[in-house]
């Protein structure tokens, strides 16, 4: 009787494993802290609201991509790794130590990994991706921009990893262009006036600000640029999970848009807003050549 049941336990055990799978992901500090500002002890699938004061694009992304997984049948439970990854990912993608990345990716940047990772359908598509031009409180009302020749007397940082940010404005020609890897240095040069400007996404609510104890950046009001691809999950070919889960990723996906929940997230989210749609698109000539 005694290893009989040991047999059951055994066996209920190997039952479980086999339906959850737990997984590791590595991910930036403030969008993993963020992100549980928003759940507030509630599970992604129960986040129908995604107007809260810190969620960002790549907040949205984070709680959408574990939706996405659980309505297509994956059953994953995830572990997070915290620190400045936004570099490092795509390596880690590359070699199979990391399943998929919570934070999607354009895809010209995708396709270059194309023999390593599968891209999933477009969440952010091509048009929908709108920035602003960001600089500090103490240069906000000093820095105008009427033209793109006002832009083109500025310095700005970006990072050369992504690519179409890094094209975009190497298209725009401004005095200088300075490369750093990680969003928070960019965001704290800016904020000290050592960079004029940054491109960064629109927030919910006007003014358009990032702020915490370190930086303070708001948006130039009445311009922005249009960054002209798509944007899209990726999962490592490289894992032993990657086909699975990239299936049950595109299912869930389907599922989402057929619901209206993706574009619902990033309206909510400020990300895609109407109150911009005036503003004017520096670049515009640019996108059709």
């Amino acid at each position: 009787m005694f290893f009989k049941y040991i047999f059951i336990i055994f066996f209920l055990d190997t039952v479980a494993h086999a339906q959850s799978s737990r997984v590791e992901i590595t991910i930036e500090t403030d969008v993993y802290n963020y992100a549980q500002e928003l759940l507030a002890g509630t599970t992604p699938l129960e986040i129908n609201n995604f107007s809260g004061k810190h969620v960002q694009r790549d907040v949205v992304e984070f709680i959408l991509v574990q939706k996405a997984l659980a309505l297509g049948g994956a059953k994953l439970e995830f572990s997070f790794t915290t620190g400045n990854y936004d570099a490092r990912n795509s390596k880690l993608l590359q070699d199979g130590l990391l399943l998929i990345n919570f934070d999607t990716m354009w895809l010209s940047h995708a396709k270059t990994l194309s023999n390593d990772v599968y891209i999933s359908d477009a969440v952010i598509r091509k048009g929908e991706y709108l920035a602003g031009i960001y600089t500090s409180l103490a240069n906000k009302d000093k820095i105008l921009i009427d033209s793109l020749s006002d832009f083109q007397k500025l310095s700005v940082i970006s990072n050369k990893n992504w690519p179409v940010d890094w094209y975009t404005i190497e298209q725009l020609q401004p005095k200088s262009l300075a490369h750093e890897e990680e969003w928070l240095s960019m965001a704290k040069l800016v904020s000290m006036g050592w960079v004029d400007v940054m491109l960064a996404p629109f927030t919910r609510e006007e003014p358009y600000n990032y702020q915490s104890n370190d930086y303070h950046i708001t948006a130039i009001e009445g311009v922005k640029i249009a960054l002209n691809d798509s944007r899209h999950f990726v999962v490592s070919k490289n894992h032993p999970q990657g086909k699975m889960v990239f299936q049950a990723l595109q299912k869930g996906l389907k599922t989402l848009r057929a619901q209206g929940v993706i574009e619902k997230a990033y309206r909510q989210s400020g990300f895609i807003t109407e109150k911009v749609t005036h503003w004017q698109t520096i670049n515009e000539t640019l996108l059709h050549n």
